[in-house]
């Protein structure tokens, strides 16, 4: 069951129920490669080589066999395998209805299903095996997009949101500790940050959400949406018409407003330049708006929602620092990044949306 949110429990306490349904909360135990490969011989009909892709919740590999590659999936033991299956019934959805949208592909087992359940000793719950087709290519990460191609990122988000927006799922609901639904409550993971500067431009930008986009809260355009639409999750062709090639992981895929999806694509990219910090994911959002335009309140409310999505990625590793002390300097060394580029994004005046891309900022 998905946690319901009662408001008179404390904040603190709503965090950690809410990592705890998010897959922080738990160690993470992994699966011996051979125990692997005979999974997939017996279930899939597949052998080969595996490579292990470093993430944070699943075990992930690559799998070589013969001349095709795909990705393989191991759900922790500790992950409801309800959640498990909204991701995959997002990509069966999109496979029915958007085939032409590039989404990465579920491979069935010998007995057609999309998702093999292993018993675990280790947790409360079965692990989840799934089978994907591995989509080649350059992720949108490595690669210094031009004002165009981000507008074409933005495009491809919007076709995806219009796809999915007549899906439903029973754990559509799920608590996700990424879901900006939930950032007013999040003012408990300030007490991890040390520095006062820090402290400071958290504070300002908690503030400027409280005031801009919680009262929106209850008339947001809501919907089941991909909810980490960000530059390691897509695949890119600098020569393809539409430059994204491949759209990967709907592991954080829940019900939420439309701008809070837009949020994550713009807080990656928010920052990136320096001297124009806003630029880049304003891109975005014009490409987005040719193709779905959102009414002008909840366009207003991006420019909150966005450096607060970039800030919630920063305190999620303060407080995960705080948690797991053997981390922390590599935790801490990999947030600071994100808290510099909150700095330039907070020096600059915020943009007023709908934005121009032919116009300067």
């Amino acid at each position: 069951m998905s946690i319901t949110p009662n408001p008179a429990t404390s904040d603190s306490a709503f965090i950690d129920a809410v990592a705890a349904e998010s897959g922080l909360l738990g160690g993470h135990s992994h699966m011996p490669d051979l125990t692997l490969l005979d999974l997939l011989e017996e279930f899939y009909g597949l052998t080969g080589k595996l490579v292990r892709i470093p993430t944070e919740k699943d075990d992930t590999f690559r799998l070589r066999d013969g001349a095709a590659t795909y990705l393989v999936k191991v759900s922790p033991p500790d992950e409801d395998p309800m959640i498990v299956h909204l991701q995959t019934a997002c990509m069966q959805h999109l496979e029915r209805t958007a085939p032409e949208l590039p989404v990465q592909r579920l491979v069935s087992s010998v007995d057609g299903k999309p998702e093999v359940h292993i018993p675990s000793p280790h947790g409360p719950y079965d692990r989840v095996l799934r089978v994907m087709r591995f989509m080649p290519g350059s992720l949108l990460a490595n690669q210094s997009a031009s004002a165009g191609q981000l507008q074409l990122v933005g495009s491809s988000l919007a076709r995806l949101g219009l796809a999915m927006q007549d899906f439903d799922h029973p754990r559509a609901d799920r608590m996700l500790l990424w879901d900006l639904k939930h950032f007013h409550r999040m003012r408990p993971l300030l007490d991890h940050v040390d520095e006062s500067s820090k402290r400071s431009l958290a504070e300002d930008i908690c503030d400027r959400f409280d005031e801009q986009v919680v009262p929106l809260l209850g008339s947001l355009t809501s919907q089941v949406v991909h909810g980490d639409f960000s530059p390691f999750n897509l695949v890119v062709d600098p020569d393809a018409p539409n430059y994204v090639t491949g759209i990967i992981d709907f592991g954080d895929a829940v019900r939420t407003p439309l701008i809070f999806d837009i949020s994550v694509t713009m807080a990656n990219l928010l920052g990136t330049d320096p001297d124009s910090p806003w630029e880049h994911a304003l891109n975005v959002v014009a490409g987005y708006q040719k193709v779905r335009p959102l009414p002008v309140r909840e366009l207003a409310a991006l420019t909150a929602a966005a450096p607060a999505r970039l800030l919630l990625r920063a305190l999620i590793t303060q407080w995960r620092a705080s948690q797991l002390p053997e981390r922390r300097d590599y935790l801490l060394s990999h947030s600071k990044p994100d808290w510099d580029r909150l700095a330039a994004t907070a020096a600059a005046p915020a943009p007023k949306l709908p934005f121009n891309p032919e116009s300067k900022l």
